[in-house]
């Protein structure tokens, strides 16, 4: 298996591991979504420090100013991707914000020069769609809660930017060293305003933000090592797992009704991420094909 192949699975690993993470934040709402983020950041940077100190790892940061981006882009895309969770709900805030796909792709062409065939750029746009008739299409479409869905919707662009800055630093960056700057840049940016609201979160209300720290530690990682062996429009189409499996955990552990357009958005981009990772494939075989065919009628 190639190394491209191997990190597709990576990036499913991390999708399944960040929609547990989006349950647990979910269950996390009645606690400020500032200090959420802050946790995820801190929990983070522990976990990383940890490793370094007993040397399991090596933080070495060749670019210092690409990681400062990254970690703003990062800290504030996670921050409003909590948020939307915690405000506007689970399947729909995870759904929105997991359009980052599309600017993922648009910057991804526009700064890393990426090439795009029509295949690929046909099954993202059908996984798009898909998406939104998961999300009940016209029925709870973007004109309700327009403010917080365009709220949502600015964090997936910054996601998307992040996105991209993250395949560009793996060209010189570990994970670890990655991972790390955004939890340490990502920490300071909501620090203040995480303990400007007190709240009486508990013993179960701790024990979840360590859970969605874990959560978002090994999610993170497993991404931002798989980016380095595959192109941006690839692994952020994979993302769109995310709300699939929330939607399949729902079915399971909280009895959710899957209404037809659920099922049939699931299926549209369960096939759209298939067609994209065989693309290539396809299209090989569609050549070879073609090419065959002239050779012989020669």
């Amino acid at each position: 298996m190639s190394s491209e192949k191997k990190s597709i699975w990576w990036f499913i690993v991390s999708s399944l591991i960040f929609s547990v993470m989006s349950i647990l934040i979910k269950y996390a709402s009645y606690i400020d979504s500032f200090k959420t983020t802050m946790f995820r950041f801190a929990i983070g940077m522990a976990i990383l420090g940890t490793l370094a100190i007993l040397g399991r790892i090596k933080l070495d940061f060749s670019k210092p100013m690409l990681l400062v981006f990254r970690g703003i882009c990062g800290g504030i895309a996670v921050y409003l991707y909590f948020w939307s969770i915690s405000e506007i709900g689970l399947a729909r805030g995870t759904i929105i914000s997991h359009t980052s796909t599309v600017f993922s792709t648009v910057f991804s062409i526009i700064f890393l020069k990426e090439k795009m065939t029509f295949i690929r750029a046909f099954f993202i746009g059908l996984a798009v769609v898909g998406l939104y008739i998961m999300m009940g299409g016209k029925e709870t479409g973007f004109n309700i809660n327009l403010a917080k869905d365009l709220l949502s919707l600015t964090g997936a662009a910054i996601a998307g930017i992040a996105n991209v800055i993250i395949k560009k630093a793996r060209e010189t960056e570990s994970a670890y060293s990655v991972f790390f700057s955004q939890c340490v840049i990502g920490f300071w940016i909501v620090l203040i305003p995480a303990n400007l609201v007190p709240v009486r979160m508990g013993i179960g209300g701790g024990l979840i933000l360590l859970s969605i720290g874990i959560t978002a530690a090994a999610g993170q990682l497993m991404m931002t090592y798989a980016y380095k062996f595959t192109t941006v429009t690839t692994g952020s189409l994979i993302s769109m797992l995310t709300p699939v499996f929330n939607m399949l955990i729902g079915i399971t552990l909280f009895r959710e009704v899957l209404t037809a357009g659920g099922f049939t958005g699931m299926l549209i981009v369960l096939v759209s991420c298939y067609m994209v990772i065989m693309s290539e494939d396809y299209t090989k075989k569609m050549l070879g094909f073609f090419k065959g065919r002239d050779n012989s009628g020669k």
